[in-house]
């Protein structure tokens, strides 16, 4: 199944966290991708992993300490592992970003470009690790963010360009499973019918269950893929339901869970 991006990019900006400060102006949908397209990302390549958190400003005030974790400090030697570990560590440059968490920042950046040096495209992100710790420093938040989407952007793009479309569209993937983790803990956190909304996000699922599914047979045979396919599969279960019957409570903390397991192991280089 191949959806095109600015339908996914519809998807995903009902899902997490808005990233942007009521008063500083947010990117449309259309500047986003305007800035992918002009680095050559196609129509079908994943979605932004910015517009995969833009619900985090109706999730405010959201617990940071019990949704931040420590970054990696390892390089994963596999390249499935290492896509999906770039895209976490996007996502959680955009959970700093919305906290304006400044000391944050430089590991972030550091992590990118440790991440990005594994996957060999380390050139389409050095110029942006820099641009991102100089406009922290100054707290200029926005342009922090736009940095970030364009480091995405840039990465798919060379990846575009080795013809690595399974490892473009697992970033997007990684950064969808952390924000699935930031998200569903926000909500645990302080519940309410409406904020578990934003969790039921069918197509987006079975978008992500089929990117899997058309995986490298090898990495396939892994754990680590194994845990992916089951858990995205139990998750798609729990959010499938009638209009009006709400994900409860008890199905949060599972499915917070069930995305935090797959992002631990990510990170544990376990195979």
């Amino acid at each position: 199944m191949q959806i095109p991006v600015r339908w996914l990019l519809f998807l995903t900006a009902s899902l997490l966290l808005n990233t942007y400060s009521p008063a500083a102006p947010k990117p449309s949908e259309d500047d986003i991708e305007h800035i992918r397209e002009e680095l050559g990302v196609n129509g079908f390549t994943a979605p932004s992993i910015e517009l995969v958190l833009q619900e985090l400003e109706t999730l405010k005030p959201f617990p940071f300490d019990k949704v931040w974790r420590d970054l990696p400090e390892s390089t994963p030697q596999d390249r499935p592992r290492l896509a999906l570990e770039t895209g976490a560590v996007i996502a959680d440059g955009f959970l700093a970003v919305a906290s304006e968490k400044q000391s944050r920042i430089e590991p972030v950046g550091r992590a990118l470009l440790r991440l990005a040096k594994g996957l060999g495209v380390a050139e389409h992100v050095t110029k942006h690790s820099r641009s991102i710790l100089e406009k922290a420093a100054r707290s200029q938040w926005p342009a922090v963010k736009q940095e970030l989407v364009r480091t995405q952007a840039e990465v798919e793009s060379a990846l575009m360009g080795l013809k690595d479309e399974e490892v473009a569209h697992l970033i997007a993937l990684g950064g969808w499973l952390r924000a699935l983790e930031i998200t569903s803990t926000a909500v645990e956190d302080d519940y309410s019918v409406e904020k578990a909304r934003t969790l039921i996000q069918p197509e987006l699922l079975d978008y992500f269950v089929d990117r899997v599914s058309t995986l490298n047979p090898t990495f396939k045979k892994t754990k680590l893929a194994q845990t992916i396919e089951k858990n995205l599969t139990e998750v798609k279960t729990i959010t499938t339901k009638p209009v009006d019957t709400p994900v409860t409570k008890d199905e949060v903390k599972h499915i917070r869970d069930l995305a935090r397991a797959i992002n631990q192991q990510v990170s544990s280089n376990e195979e």
